[in-house]
């Protein structure tokens, strides 16, 4: 990290800035990853043998973990990052408070990755030889990995050019402060990649001239792209006497992704503010400090979808069509429609808040409240074309949205005569949404109860779950549900005691018809990508050399839907494990008040429908950072000649208050590396 600041001349200053990194990533085997080994712990059933009793070890379903931890495989990855930025800037005399200022900055980034695979070997155990013999086998995890050994090598570079050109001017006339600021910006990147594959290696040296020469096991491709992207910026501001604040401002946008005539937007911003407190009837009020009104309005241009949606893409595939004499040429066919209309997504917000201090910092209170109105957001048609028109049909600017809520942070900040210094602030933050406008067919809108237009994007929809069937249910004992029972809804196939049952909310017609299927999907939890709450604390204290930090983080009015997870359904994918969780909770003639459904060694459709049965809350309250640290006394560090020495203990996810407790909250999923918890002890020693 290197930063240079020079005045050349009186007027005139440079500045130098090189940063650059080297990162290198050594992995398992390339064939595999933590999310597979992960999946692999979890599948692996307690009747199978992980190790033997000799060392050597098992499988199941052909995954094997600790075969690849075994194997010679790796994946080692090289990033070498630089980011370079030069400016100059120069004060125009004939003008007071005018300045010009130029600066570039080129970044690049390259990435080096080179996977060698080897066969995962398990041994498979025979049990009908005395001794037991064992097999040595080849496990393709799942099917996903080859039996032979191979190699890859992969190069991608990508590089960042940005122009931007100032003119700055800042001027006071009397309790007047004037700024303005107009920025041209133009942006540049390109990105290369290059890879390839070699198999089958009959020597175990991982250089791709050393693979198979038969033309089946080469492998090898690459892609290159470009995007440009030019803006305009203007900022106006005024203030007076600290009191009074006005400012202009918005941009002129032009991007690559859409078509010409489309790729240019206008987006401007307003802004007021009101320091109340330093109005002269204000100044009696000793218990505030300071007290801010602040309103705003702007627009905000959003990219939607990817580049080039504008024009029609050809997929290019070999040995598509035979011509002639019968030889081999390439296809080439276009998937999807284009759209030469695509445009920029608008974001229309307005904001109204307040900021203040009460007595001397003891509170402290900034609100605010926004709406937002979305606008040309891009979407897929809600149609189903017939299979003869051979084309997706394009996405179109099609959606509006609306969001609203508030923002509230609360605090204290505070000096005592002990010598202990301490802050806290909290926040919090709820924001809601509603599709005004969006695609969906007949089939949903005219549904109350599963129409998509006025709801939060993203909503959840399933079905509403009335608890599991009991034994006493079952009329006949012949252990099924049926109308024989006086039961007269179609579920999903064949009903037993311990299954989930549904409501029969409505068919067709809006009225119960007997059958569960789509027309009695109601909402039945919080919009999937996102919680509409979150919330955090951040607290400092110091005091004679000790240091505290905490921070805390979570969210709220957020929920997932477990009815695919892993660990509350047992034996699910190739009779995988089953989990504590479900196996300690699970409906039995014991226990016909349980939490899961009954067991099956195939789990059936009618229990793993998604319904309020699995849409869990995920909200959460985390100890997310935590560090206590002591500074030695300046009397000693002046002793043994050190500048200063802080040692301390640090935490990372530390603290989790959940109703979740078998998975992570923040993290909901059954495989992959999970969040830490960590604790380190350290000191800064500084010179």
């Amino acid at each position: 990290n290197l930063n240079l600041d020079a005045n050349v001349t009186n007027t005139t200053k440079m500045s130098v800035s090189i940063i650059g990194s080297h990162e290198r990533t050594n992995d398992l085997d390339v064939a595999s990853s933590a999310s597979q080994l992960f999946r692999n712990g979890y599948k692996f059933i307690p009747t199978e043998a992980i190790y033997y009793s000799n060392g050597l070890w098992g499988q199941f379903a052909g995954n094997s973990p600790v075969a690849v931890l075994k194997g010679d495989g790796y994946e080692h990855v090289d990033a070498n990052t630089i980011m370079t930025a030069i400016s100059v800037e120069q004060q125009l005399k004939f003008v007071k408070g005018l300045s010009i200022k130029g600066t570039f900055s080129y970044d690049t980034k390259l990435d080096y990755q080179k996977g060698w695979h080897t066969p995962f070997y398990y041994y498979a155990i025979n049990l009908n030889d005395t001794p037991y013999t064992y097999a040595r086998q080849i496990s393709t995890q799942e099917g996903g990995v080859p039996a032979y050994t191979y190699l890859t090598q992969q190069d991608s570079r990508r590089r960042n050019y940005t122009y931007q050109g100032y003119i700055n001017y800042a001027r006071a006339f009397g309790q007047h402060e004037v700024t303005g600021l107009v920025v041209a910006e133009a942006r540049n990147n390109d990105y290369d990649y290059l890879f390839a594959r070699r198999n089958n290696f009959a020597v175990g040296i991982d250089e791709l001239s050393l693979g198979s020469s038969s033309k089946t096991d080469y492998d090898n491709g690459g892609s290159s792209s470009v995007g440009a992207s030019v803006g305009y910026v203007y900022r106006v501001g005024w203030n007076y006497a600290n009191k009074y604040l006005a400012e202009a401002s918005g941009r002129y946008d032009g991007h690559y992704y859409f078509a010409p005539g489309k790729r240019w937007g206008y987006f401007p911003a307003f802004s007021l503010g009101w320091r109340i407190s330093e109005e002269s009837f204000m100044q009696g009020l000793q218990w505030l400090d300071n007290l801010k009104l602040r309103a705003s309005w702007g627009k905000s241009g959003n990219l939607a979808g990817g580049p080039y949606q504008y024009l029609s893409g050809y997929t290019l595939a070999g040995n598509g069509y035979a011509f002639g004499s019968g030889t081999m040429v390439q296809e080439a066919y276009v998937t999807t429609e284009n759209n030469p209309n695509i445009t920029w997504e608008i974001s229309q917000k307005s904001d109204v808040g307040f900021e203040a201090s009460l007595w001397e910092s003891l509170v402290l209170i900034e609100a605010d409240l926004f709406y937002e109105k979305r606008s040309g957001m891009l979407l897929s048609p809600a149609i189903t074309v017939p299979y003869e028109y051979g084309l997706n049909l394009a996405q179109e600017n099609a959606g509006k949205m609306d969001n609203y809520g508030f923002e509230l942070q609360l605090g204290t900040r505070r000096s005592l005569q002990s010598g202990l210094d301490f802050s806290v602030m909290a926040n919090l933050s709820i924001a809601k949404n509603k599709m005004v406008e969006t695609f969906e067919t007949a089939a949903t809108y005219d549904n109350p109860n599963r129409r998509r237009t006025g709801r939060p994007y993203g909503t959840v929809f399933g079905y509403q779950a009335l608890g599991l069937f009991k034994t006493s249910d079952d009329k006949n004992n012949d252990g099924i549900i049926n109308s024989e029972d006086g039961y007269n809804i179609a579920q999903w196939g064949t009903l037993h005691p311990g299954d989930i049952k549904y409501e029969d909310v409505g068919g067709p017609a809006g009225v119960p018809d007997g059958k569960i299927d789509s027309n009695d999907e109601v909402v039945i939890g919080y919009p999937t990508y996102y919680p509409l709450m979150t919330f955090g604390i951040n607290a400092n204290a110091s005091y004679k050399g000790f240091d505290l930090s905490l921070f805390f983080q979570g969210s709220g009015m957020t929920s997932y839907a477990f009815n695919g997870n892993f660990q509350v359904i047992p034996f699910n994918n190739n009779n995988s494990n089953a989990s504590y969780e479900y196996y300690n909770d699970h409906w039995t003639k014991d226990n016909e008040d349980a939490k899961y459904p009954i067991a099956n060694a195939n789990p059936v459709a009618n229990n793993t429908q998604a319904s309020t049965f699995w849409q869990w809350n995920t909200s959460y309250l985390r100890l997310k950072n935590a560090q206590l640290g002591y500074t030695l006394p300046a009397s000693l560090m002046r002793t043994i000649k050190i500048q200063s020495i802080r040692v301390y203990v640090a935490s990372q996810n530390a603290l989790t208050f959940s109703k979740l407790k078998f998975v992570d909250p923040e993290a909901v999923t059954d495989v992959g590396y999970p969040n830490m918890r960590s604790f380190t002890v350290g000191a800064n020693v500084t010179f």
